[in-house]
């Protein structure tokens, strides 16, 4: 594993976000009846937060076995699961959180394999990187060299709805969420290896400093979105 991908195991998450943006998107969500819960993602505590608000521990899924490790020390009903893989229970799911990342050839699919899991008038929440402007040339391609394609705000609305689902809102994710909630721990773990005498590690804390520079000239022009749906 590279060492920024050692780095990140270390972290609470492997993406931007944070507990007030958790909490923000379950308010839009409004009140939410539901007798099951999924939750798909990188970190605990939005799960912690779905069963607070629902009353119902959602089953959390992760791409990780460390992650779903230390969601399960916290009491939570973890399972791995591959790519494009999203558990499945008898009736359909009445409430999903998935986050995801940047998937430009994945979001109708994605988005169909969701629409499918779930019961009939169940929210979902899913999440997505995408572009809020127009980007510029240098930040479209390091962008898409760093996480992939991400696809404009206004398209995945339009994915949606041609797969049925009723739009309730959408919320953007805030700068703070990059810069609070991921750059600055990761920072603070940086430190530990400044000075260190390995090409490897150099290089790492190299695309780390120009990540967090490209993200503070052009935070304006892409982030995380949660698209609130409905069945």
């Amino acid at each position: 594993m590279s060492f920024i991908g050692n780095l990140i195991r270390e972290m609470e998450r492997s993406t931007a976000g944070s507990e007030e943006t958790s909490r923000r998107v379950m308010e839009l969500c409004g009140a939410v009846g539901c007798a099951n819960a999924l939750f798909f993602g990188d970190e605990s505590l939005t799960p912690r937060i779905i069963a607070e608000k629902t009353g119902v521990k959602p089953l959390a899924a992760y791409y990780e076995q460390h992650r779903a490790d230390s969601a399960a020390a916290l009491g939570l009903e973890t399972r791995v699961v591959g790519a494009f893989e999203l558990p499945e229970t008898e009736g359909g799911w009445e409430f999903v959180w998935l986050n995801c990342g940047a998937e430009p050839d994945g979001i109708p699919l994605r988005l169909e394999r969701l629409y499918g899991s779930l019961k009939k008038g169940a929210v979902a929440v899913y999440r997505t990187l995408c572009w809020l402007i127009d980007p510029s040339p240098d930040t479209r391609s390091y962008v898409e060299h760093r996480f992939g394609r991400p696809v404009p705000l206004d398209a995945v609305l339009r994915y949606a709805k041609e797969q049925r689902f009723k739009i309730r809102d959408f919320y953007i994710a805030p700068k703070t969420d990059w810069t609070n909630g991921f750059y600055r721990p990761m920072s603070e773990l940086v430190k530990k290896y400044e000075g260190a005498a390995d090409n490897e590690i150099a290089a790492g804390i190299g695309e780390i400093n120009k990540e967090m520079y490209m993200f503070d000239l052009h935070s304006e022009e892409y982030s995380y979105v949660y698209y609130i749906l409905e069945k």
